[in-house]
């Protein structure tokens, strides 16, 4: 998802001397490395156990803390993952991918308000990273969703700095998948459904596999008073297996909309 954050390249896997005790017959590179490669191949559980031995024996050590963080991310011990972020920044202020996935972890926890806070200033490190102003983005839609700092519902300014970060992040890289879905969202809060369909179609071009926009799309579609296109689009969405709240969710607006 992000450039080495949190998701990282799957990787060969380091043979394992075939041993019980692992770290009284390694050297605690060999741990790391080992507990990498876990990480690496999504056998998270592994991965932390390595990780957590090798923390016991290189406590200052920020990369291994990082790592352990991004296993327990993925893991979703989401708690200890921050820990494991804050130590690396205890370590290592200058961290912009640590205050990155500090952010990606409190957005995770829906503390919204210190994910910002973190995404803020792994920019004020790293002005040119667009996945820290498509995560920054990201996190002000879905507090301007929640209802903001409005009252009345949806906050305006908030949608406004939403799209300000997911057109810097375009710029950055450009036909970013994740910030064409936030930037279609926008429009679809905003009641511009043909920018939102455009911009949505863009996305799943570039990843043809993607339920967040075939999603998003739908209600585009849907909104926009195009009903066939809505009802081809969600069966689209529903062909694609996507989570039981995302399915239930689908089909009741599909009920809604008479689809057949």
């Amino acid at each position: 998802m992000h450039k080495g954050y949190l998701l990282v390249a799957v990787g060969v896997l380091v043979a394992l001397a075939a041993c019980q005790g692992t770290a009284e017959f390694q050297s605690v590179d060999e741990i790391i490395e080992s507990g990498r490669s876990y990480l690496e191949s999504g056998d998270y559980d592994k991965a932390i156990s390595e990780l957590e031995a090798a923390v016991e024996q290189a406590a200052d050590d920020s990369d291994t803390h990082f790592l352990l963080g991004q296993a327990y991310n993925q893991a979703g011990q989401l708690e200890k993952a921050a820990d494991s972020f804050r130590k690396v920044l205890e370590l290592n202020p200058d961290s912009a991918a640590a205050h990155h996935n500090l952010g990606v972890t409190y957005y995770q926890l829906q503390d919204l308000q210190s994910a910002i806070s973190e995404f803020e200033t792994a920019l004020e490190l790293d002005p040119d990273d667009p996945d820290s102003h498509y995560q920054l983005g990201a996190t002000y839609l879905t507090l301007a969703l929640s209802g903001g700092a409005s009252a009345a519902g949806i906050d305006p300014d908030l949608l406004a700095q939403a799209t300000d970060e997911f057109n810097v992040a375009l710029e950055l890289r450009e036909g970013m998948p994740e910030a064409l879905i936030g930037l279609g969202n926008v429009y679809i809060q905003q009641g511009d459904y043909e920018p939102a369909v455009e911009t949505l179609q863009s996305a799943i071009e570039s990843v043809p596999g993607s339920r967040e926009a075939y999603y998003a799309l739908g209600s585009a579609y849907a909104q926009a008073g195009s009903i066939d296109l809505a009802c081809e689009t969600y069966k689209q969405f529903l062909a694609l297996d996507p989570p039981t709240n995302w399915r239930a969710q689908a089909e009741q607006t599909m009920a809604s909309l008479a689809c057949e």
